[in-house]
């Protein structure tokens, strides 16, 4: 990728394989290119199959062509606790992509420092590390506000938190005698439509620091956030 017009042309082919994530990798990009060289994108779950573009987003490589085409100095760090997973993602990523094996918290703890000390600016934390599971999704979402709690000292107003699998949810309710309408409680005030998923815990930390919602599709993001 010598260019963004080299990215964009491989992306605009391989978009439609993304089906959910589409539009928000589209608005990932679009944020991206308003930003300064170098960018700087830290991961924590990366790949994990070939292709598997439906499934998992094969969000590792789309970044590794993005910072590509960037140049200056753009890179990726992304994080998996799973071996055979980061043995699978250097098999298809170039080395672009710094690619470590272990805890994504202790990782990020550890990367924090090492930035903070050195002045390195993150252009973009993306969060998909912790599996969901959509009936208690009590655990991811727990490890994910750890994973921000961790790079606090790394935020500011121009970085985008990206955390997949936390789509805009809302309670239901079957209208009578219409099998398959539903209409969405609106009382009381708690039932109303929150981020749910990955991102709800993230979604709280956020707005208490300054941030505000940039876009929720399938994937959830925030930018602005303040600096203290």
């Amino acid at each position: 990728m010598k260019n963004k017009n080299d990215f964009y042309n491989w992306f605009d082919k391989i978009n439609n394989k993304l089906g959910i994530r589409s539009l928000s990798f589209t608005k990932i990009f679009n944020y991206l290119d308003k930003l300064p060289d170098p960018i700087i994108i830290i991961e924590t779950g990366c790949l994990r199959a070939k292709d598997n573009f439906l499934g998992d987003g094969q969000s590792t490589l789309l970044f590794d062509k993005y910072t590509q085409s960037r140049g200056n100095g753009s890179k990726v760090f992304t994080v998996d606790i799973d071996p055979v997973a980061t043995n699978i993602c250097k098999s298809l990523v170039s080395d672009n992509v710094d690619i470590f094996t272990g805890d994504s918290v202790k990782y990020l703890i550890d990367l924090t420092k090492k930035f903070y000390e050195e002045k390195i600016n993150v252009s973009m934390f993306f969060l998909d590390s912790c599996d969901v599971e959509w009936i208690d999704p009590g655990e991811s979402s727990s490890h994910h506000l750890k994973e921000i709690e961790c790079v606090k000292s790394l935020l500011n107003e121009k970085t985008i938190v990206v955390v997949d699998d936390s789509p805009i949810m809302c309670l239901l309710s079957q209208v009578e005698g219409q099998e398959n309408n539903l209409e969405v409680i609106e009382q009381p005030p708690a039932t109303k439509p929150f981020i749910g998923g990955k991102g709800s815990l993230v979604h709280k930390y956020a707005a208490s620091m300054g941030a505000k919602l940039y876009f929720s599709h399938y994937q959830t993001a925030w930018t602005g956030f303040k600096i203290n």
